[in-house]
């Protein structure tokens, strides 16, 4: 909608429901999202004394629905487990995926949401002492 026509529903409800109403300046809901698929490979390690940080993920992101450029694309995304082994243990792919979706909530070029991406994690590594759920 135009902001014309916004001010006219405004002056609608105002003038039928008898109603006060405090009206902001509009917004438009900015998208990110990706174009292509790429690979990433990422070691987190931070020791401070005693017991450190230590994760290792390797994997890809792709878009979702690259063909569909219409209004009714899903505009969610996805993580999907690829992992083969026990190379990260089942415990830390939760945290993985809270992680994957915080980031989708501000995106990296304007801060809007990300959307139409698929997470997919391929591999990784762990530490004995320092892997945890917090370092993942």
């Amino acid at each position: 909608m135009g902001e014309l026509h916004l001010f006219v529903y405004c002056e609608r409800i105002k003038r039928e429901y008898d109603v006060d109403i405090i009206v902001g300046n509009p917004t438009v809901n900015y998208r990110e999202t990706i174009q292509g698929n790429a690979k990433f490979t990422y070691l987190h390690k931070k020791q401070s004394g005693g017991a450190g940080q230590y994760a290792k993920v390797i994997g890809y992101v792709e878009p979702i629905n690259e063909s569909i450029t219409s209004e009714d694309a899903d505009l969610s995304n996805v993580f999907k487990n690829g992992t083969e082994g026990q190379n990260i243990p089942n415990e830390y792919i939760p945290a993985i995926e809270k992680a994957f979706h915080e980031f989708c909530k501000k995106g990296p070029k304007t801060g809007y949401p990300v959307v139409g991406m698929r997470y997919v994690l391929k591999d990784g590594a762990t530490h004995v002492v320092d892997s945890s759920s917090m370092a993942f």
